[in-house]
């Protein structure tokens, strides 16, 4: 009985852990998929893809940094060499290499399969939550771990492919030209978002100093 109700326990917390970090990925899925719908309808309107939604799955997937859906945009729709599209990926994402440096010790103990899931996932956002984390129990930090990083990779995942939906559905209405004219101007949209997470995180140290 005492066996049962420790499970029981276990399951609770781990629920909470999961209702946790939900609610802290709130802000994220507003962001992640209204920009990723952005990156989404700009890949399919501008890249000239045979099948612009596998796509973007594929790219949103494999690679969770948001830049990089917005900037490999104008390499593939004029055909760049592999190799200058491989560095541009190498420029774009090295900044993730000291966030994997600041939570291997987190990680400690964490399987291989799980830290690679980790590795891959950490943006910004997920490495901000993460590296802020309350929990400091190895199993409840890592079910938080794994859950942010879950969620924020879906939000993202499901923006591009959304986007990328909508042009698609469109196309069979709208001239591509047209519709590629109309997608002027929405990579400022990213830049846009830049602005206002520098603009929060000054605020934020602000307050704290004072």
């Amino acid at each position: 009985m005492l066996g049962g109700f420790s499970q029981l326990a276990t399951g609770r917390e781990g629920r909470a852990v999961v209702r946790r970090a939900f609610l802290d990925s709130l802000p994220v899925l507003m962001g992640y998929t209204s920009m990723g719908f952005v990156a989404g309808v700009l890949l399919a309107a501008k890249a000239s893809l045979d099948h612009p939604v596998l796509w973007a799955a594929l790219t949103s997937a494999s690679c969770i940094s948001g830049t990089f859906n917005f900037a490999i945009v104008q390499p593939v729709a004029e055909r760049a060499p592999l190799w200058s599209v491989a560095l541009m990926v190498v420029g774009i994402n090295f900044r993730y290499v000291f966030y994997g440096f600041a939570m291997l010790g987190r990680w400690q103990g964490v399987s291989p399969l799980k830290k690679a899931f980790l590795v891959h996932t950490l943006a910004d956002e997920n490495f901000a939550l993460e590296a802020s984390c309350r929990y400091r129990g190895r199993e409840a930090f890592t079910r938080y771990c794994l859950a942010i990083s879950a969620m924020n990779m879906s939000y993202w995942v499901a923006g591009v492919v959304a986007g990328a939906l909508a042009v698609v559905a469109l196309k069979g209405a709208v001239d591509p030209d047209r519709l590629r004219q109309w997608t002027n101007g929405m990579e400022f949209a990213m830049v846009a978002l830049f602005i206002v997470i520098l603009t929060d995180q000054a605020r934020e140290m602000f307050r704290r100093g004072k």
